[in-house]
């Protein structure tokens, strides 16, 4: 298949999979129905499920999956280790940390979808320095030793976080665990809006950046060789992805396995080059996430069960199928 007709598939496919999640749930519609609804033929609760519960969720679902997608994408470039996410550099611990320490002392006027995703980034920016700052090693930043250190003080925060859960009161502590958990249940049209702005303006210029990317992926050496600033790069992407998905983060908690399975379910699609790569992974991240949500709000009703626990489990079963299949 060329990389044009498997874009226009995993675009059938997230389009099949968002008029699943609006037409199922609680109440369902059938396809007929729920066109009726939208032309404004249903009553105003009809209308209120679809426009104001279910579409802004799925926009959401949507635009964190890709920029979880597209973080995991350049993690992998900066790190050159196809095993690298988000969370491996602390995007996910701190960015936890921004929004428990927000949740927790900072009252109703920082929950908000304009002050949560400053938190979010705020915090997590200041896990990657350190992470950087810990791995820098006679002038140069190693791919190796930041990922072992983006391990080890990702481990340490997280333990730090649950800590400081345990030490505050039930309600806090409940909505601080729920969004670890990774949900989308609070998605509403201002942070669709305030996450969609954010990445209106960074997503083109990541993938305006494909070429540095592709060089990046080579050998240092061979990078310097032709000219080009690989540390500087490297940091400059890196912060990128940071940025990216601690404002995914913010909006929805930690959600493991996104950034790490669509990358790879792209590379395996269109290839390493990435001009086709970073579109392709940011369908496949919007649909798995959205299919995550989709089920975890339909399959086990009346219980909700966190997109982040599906992702996991799907996650988990992509990479058992690739250890079985792969040889070597």
């Amino acid at each position: 298949m060329t990389c044009k007709q498997i874009f226009l598939l995993l675009l059938g496919v997230l389009l099949a999979i968002a008029l699943a999640s609006l037409s199922l749930g609680n109440q369902s519609f059938s396809p007929l129905r729920l066109g009726q609804i939208l032309f404004g033929e249903g009553d105003e609760i009809q209308r209120m499920i679809l426009l104001s519960f279910r579409l802004p969720r799925i926009l959401m679902a949507v635009m964190v999956g890709a920029a979880l997608a597209v973080s995991g994408v350049l993690m992998q470039c900066v790190l050159r280790n196809d095993l690298a996410e988000p969370g491996i550099m602390g995007v996910s611990s701190g960015g936890n940390l921004g929004v428990s320490l927000a949740i927790i002392f900072g009252g109703s006027e920082l929950i908000s979808p304009w002050t949560l995703p400053v938190m979010s980034i705020v915090c997590a920016m200041t896990t990657v320095l350190l992470v950087c700052i810990l791995a820098y090693d006679r002038y140069a930043l190693s791919p190796i030793r930041l990922l072992l250190t983006g391990v080890a003080v990702s481990t340490a925060i997280g333990a730090f976080t649950l800590v400081l859960s345990l030490n505050v009161d039930r309600q806090a502590y409940a909505r601080a665990v729920a969004w670890m958990a990774g949900s989308l249940n609070k998605a509403d049209w201002n942070y669709v809006a305030a996450l969609g702005g954010w990445l209106g303006i960074t997503l083109p210029v990541v993938w305006s950046l494909h070429h540095i990317m592709n060089l990046l992926r080579l050998r240092e050496e061979t990078g310097l060789g032709l000219g080009l600033a690989v540390g500087r790069w490297r940091i400059f992407l890196l912060l990128f992805g940071v940025t990216i998905g601690a404002a995914a983060m913010s909006v929805v908690g930690s959600i493991a396995f996104v950034g790490l399975v669509a990358p790879h379910i792209g590379r395996r699609l269109v290839g390493p080059n990435h001009l086709p790569l970073l579109p392709a992974a940011a369908l496949v991240g919007a649909a798995l996430l959205l299919l995550a949500d989709t089920l975890g709000r339909t399959l086990f009703l009346p219980v909700e069960m966190p997109a982040g626990v599906i992702v996991s489990a799907l996650g988990g079963a992509y990479f058992l199928y690739l250890l079985m299949t792969t040889r070597g």
